[in-house]
């Protein structure tokens, strides 16, 4: 069979005008504020305050809100440079409607795309080099000041019965890690273990979710005043969704670089590891911890080498 192209050229331009076209007028005439309003419900059902200075189409089928504020019952607030939410025309050809999210935030970008109907729904995240100084939520929960600047991605995978717990994985490369300082906890020392400035070099993270849980398959550092290694640790999924409350377990292995143990806060905090830890120092001169509590009230003791 010949296809006459002279007769279907022209209905086919015609039909790609008709789209582009209803599209087109489909994104100037977007009631940008009426949507902001039932994101600001949205939000506010969620136990948080969604504030924007400015609301207009973004992309194809969308909304752009400009100088984005969330904050959340306990004052905790989250700025957002800019936050993009369109619609993915070509997810409706699947039967399935399909969100694209694009936040400017803490000198990086994060995107996701996310299902709203169908079950289980599928969540897509991607992390552009996010300054993890700036993160206000990480600092609160951890109780100390972060270095670094993460990229990474995660697939997730939300059922449909809000009992049954998400599932995926995720990974992240967060380079020029480090403390910037803080106190941790430490059982005996009154108001607590006051931490100098401490390079980590890259921090490389694999998780896997599961069951209510993320276990770290792989967490480690290298290139820094100190190599961490985790084993077999995991995190809890925090009550309420309070990062601070999760609660972890696992081995943590610390060696401090012998240019940061010369230095004079490396010689203070070696002092103190020796004391603190000298059950748990291997041969190769790592400090091998047990962890157990919360991300924000951590608990730690010495634990016998592996062999």
């Amino acid at each position: 069979m010949t296809v006459d192209w002279t007769v279907w050229k022209p209905r086919l331009a015609y039909g790609a005008f008709f789209v582009v076209a209803f599209l087109v007028a489909l994104r100037q005439t977007l009631p940008a504020e009426a949507i902001k309003d039932r994101l600001v419900l949205e939000a506010g059902q969620r136990g948080w305050l969604l504030d924007a200075a400015d609301a207009g189409p973004a992309g194809l089928v969308g909304l752009g809100l400009k100088e984005v504020t969330l904050k959340d019952r306990d004052g905790l607030t989250v700025p957002i440079d800019a936050l993009d939410v369109s619609l993915a025309p070509w997810s409706l050809l699947r039967g399935r409607l399909r969100l694209a999210v694009r936040a400017r935030l803490y000198d990086g970008t994060v995107k996701g795309t996310f299902d709203l109907n169908g079950a289980p729904q599928l969540l897509d995240v991607a992390v552009d080099k996010v300054d993890l100084g700036r993160v206000i939520p990480l600092r609160r929960a951890s109780g100390v000041d972060l270095d670094g600047v993460a990229s990474g991605s995660a697939s997730l995978t939300l059922p449909a019965d809000p009992k049954v717990q998400p599932s995926g994985r995720a990974e992240l490369v967060v380079t020029g890690a480090g403390l910037a300082g803080g106190k941790v906890a430490v059982p005996g020392m009154t108001g607590g273990l006051t931490l100098p400035k401490l390079s980590l070099g890259q921090l490389g993270v694999n998780v896997a979710l599961e069951g209510g849980k993320a276990t770290f398959v792989k967490l480690g550092t290298s290139g820094g005043d100190a190599t961490l290694v985790a084993d077999g640790l995991t995190l809890g999924l925090p009550p309420g969704g309070k990062l601070e409350y999760a609660p972890i377990f696992g081995q943590l292995s610390v060696k401090l670089s012998d240019a940061f143990a010369a230095r004079p806060e490396g010689k203070t905090l070696k002092s103190l590891a020796d004391l603190a830890l000298a059950p748990g120092k291997g041969s190769d001169g790592a400090y091998h911890v047990q962890l157990f509590g919360s991300v924000g009230h951590p608990q730690a003791r010495a634990a016998p080498p592996r062999p």
